[in-house]
């Protein structure tokens, strides 16, 4: 699926939404207005913080999810890999080692799995480099796309201070992409949504909840006591 450059990230629930205003309120870029006793999202506005999902107590503001999408890459022939962010150990607490996460992912159908982290190391070799050759100026990472549209839509007098560098999901998007084929389809794994918005280069992404609540907890229990047997 082609991603547009800033697709709508968060929608609202009608049935749930009391009209309470919290997220009206607590948008940091005004971007949610009452339509019709609804608080809608204006897309236009939404920078994908995730902040109106966070605040609304009656779960009435819910997150694009794109597991549907996913499920239908690894049904195709297609080679898939998962990037995931190296942050999940703070998501996935009850998975005693990396290697057992790395199983459940492979157990989806995805033929590779890789850590963003190489992806990091060798964007921060460039953002030393670049920080050099910048005559003290200063810059702003690029890492976070919900900065960035703040930044080009809100403050578009400090665009040029945007380090013109990939983040580390599309470096890594790259590197895995180079080294397997053009036509390897890359999932990106995070902890945020907003970055499904972020580039067309990358073909699905997933929030680590997406991808916990795709694990059944049944291929959870038995990946986990194959591991308990493999390393007792």
């Amino acid at each position: 699926m082609s991603h547009a450059y800033h697709r709508q990230l968060v929608f609202t629930v009608k049935d749930k939404c009391r009209v309470c205003y919290t997220c009206v309120r607590e948008c940091p870029v005004k971007a949610i207005k009452i339509i019709k006793t609804q608080a809608e999202v204006i897309n236009e506005r939404c920078i994908g913080c995730g902040n109106c999902v966070k605040v609304c107590s009656q779960g009435a503001k819910y997150p694009l999810r794109s597991i549907d999408e996913v499920n239908e890459l690894l049904k195709s022939d297609k080679k898939i890999a998962a990037c995931i962010a190296p942050s999940f150990p703070a998501e996935f607490t009850d998975v005693p080692d990396y290697r057992m996460l790395v199983g459940m992912i492979r157990s989806l159908g995805f033929d590779y799995v890789a850590e963003v982290a190489f992806g990091a190391d060798m964007v921060a070799r460039e953002y030393e480099t670049s920080i050099k050759n910048s005559n003290g100026l200063g810059q702003i990472s690029s890492d976070c796309p919900a900065i960035v549209y703040f930044i080009r839509h809100y403050h578009p007098e400090l665009v040029s201070y945007l380090a013109p560098l990939a983040s580390p999901m599309l470096a890594m998007t790259r590197i895995m992409k180079k080294k397997y084929g053009n036509d390897l389809k890359v999932v990106f794994i995070g902890p945020c949504f907003a970055k499904k918005a972020e580039a067309e280069e990358v073909d699905e992404v997933l929030t680590f909840r997406e991808l916990r609540d795709n694990l059944p907890d049944q291929q959870r229990a038995l990946l986990y006591s194959q591991f308990q047997r493999n390393h007792s």
